[in-house]
């Protein structure tokens, strides 16, 4: 980074927008797939429900609260391949900044 006969090259607007569109992807592509095929499975847990008590109505229908819950087996793993993702650009960023200083 020190030689005083570098050709300098200027990066370019829409090349820095290339390399934006394109991290975005990827991390929109590892997100629909981190959704999409983990089975979730949505389940009814009774719990009671301190907010919003069992009330009857006016009309003797009894209105009970659920609480669902969606589970998956494997968000560990997608958590981790997107934090993974996120810490390699940070690294990059990082890289790149310290040496686009120095020159």
């Amino acid at each position: 980074f020190n030689n005083p006969n570098l050709k300098k090259k200027a990066i370019k607007d829409w090349m820095l927008f290339i390399v934006v569109i394109v991290v975005v992807a990827i991390d929109i592509f590892i997100n629909f797939l981190g959704t999409a095929i983990p089975k979730s499975q949505l389940e009814a847990i009774k719990i009671r429900d301190r907010e919003h008590r069992t009330s009857v109505s006016d009309d003797g229908i009894s209105e009970n609260n659920f609480v669902f819950v969606c589970t998956m087996n494997d968000s560990v793993i997608w958590l981790g391949v997107s934090f993974a993702y996120k810490g390699l650009l940070q690294i990059v960023a990082i890289f790149m900044a310290f040496h686009i200083r120095r020159v």
